[in-house]
């Protein structure tokens, strides 16, 4: 009797036991924390150099275009130092003796006072020096290329056999040279064509420095255009 007894506690131990179980409140698994949303990647930047040499004159373009739109003269075609040269060079090229070096005069006025709105340009020939590469024996210009700024027509003038200037050194001319004469052929082509280049200070004085640093042609130079470098040295005081 004992024995039962024994056996039907267990039992109901058992029984309670279960129903506790499947009563119980099963609280649910935490929920795992959301992942942090990817920030958004910052576009590329394109990295763009950008040079600060040249900050100080302006864009490039810009003036280049006002400087091109300044030198376009209501009645000219030609108003540049680059379209005379180009026009004369164009006139005698199929003139020129291969066989000979030759030389570009700088542009002169075809009259001074001037008459009219025209240049002229000579070329002058150069024999080789058979003892020197540097060396030529430089003759008096045998063409004579007179440019009409209005149409921009070219004429030639043959000025027969040269005659011999001397021997001179074939040499490069400074920058500081090119620039002055640049500048003065610029505002002799300026006066010509009415552009007001009065601001300029010794304007011509480019034309004293060819003279001065080529003595050979400067002298011929000089008698060729005599008005016009005798008006020059009286306005430089030169």
């Amino acid at each position: 009797m004992l024995l039962d007894l024994r056996v039907l506690a267990v039992a109901l131990v058992l029984t309670s036991c279960g129903r506790a179980k499947d009563t119980a409140t099963v609280e649910p698994e935490p929920a795992s924390a959301p992942e942090p949303e990817a920030e958004p990647e910052e576009p590329f930047e394109t990295q763009t150099f950008v040079s600060t040499s040249r900050n100080d004159e302006g864009p490039v373009i810009g003036r280049a275009e006002e400087e091109e739109a300044s030198r376009v003269v209501e009645g000219f075609t030609i108003t540049t130092r680059e379209a005379v040269k180009d026009a004369a060079d164009g006139a005698v090229a199929d003139r020129l003796d291969p066989k000979k070096s030759w030389k570009q005069s700088p542009i002169l006025p075809a009259s001074w006072p001037s008459t009219e709105p025209a240049v002229i340009v000579y070329f002058y020939p150069m024999a080789a020096n058979p003892g020197s590469l540097t060396q030529f024996k430089l003759l008096s210009p045998k063409y004579r290329v007179t440019v009409s700024l209005v149409d921009g027509t070219t004429t030639v003038d043959d000025l027969g056999k040269g005659r011999v200037l001397g021997t001179i050194e074939e040499s490069r001319p400074s920058s500081l040279e090119r620039r002055e004469l640049e500048i003065s052929e610029t505002l002799l082509i300026d006066g010509l064509v009415g552009i007001d280049s009065r601001s300029a200070e010794n304007p011509y004085w480019g034309y004293l420095k060819y003279v001065h640093e080529h003595p050979k042609f400067g002298r011929d130079l000089e008698k060729r255009a005599a008005s016009f470098f005798g008006w020059v040295h009286k306005k430089t005081g030169k």
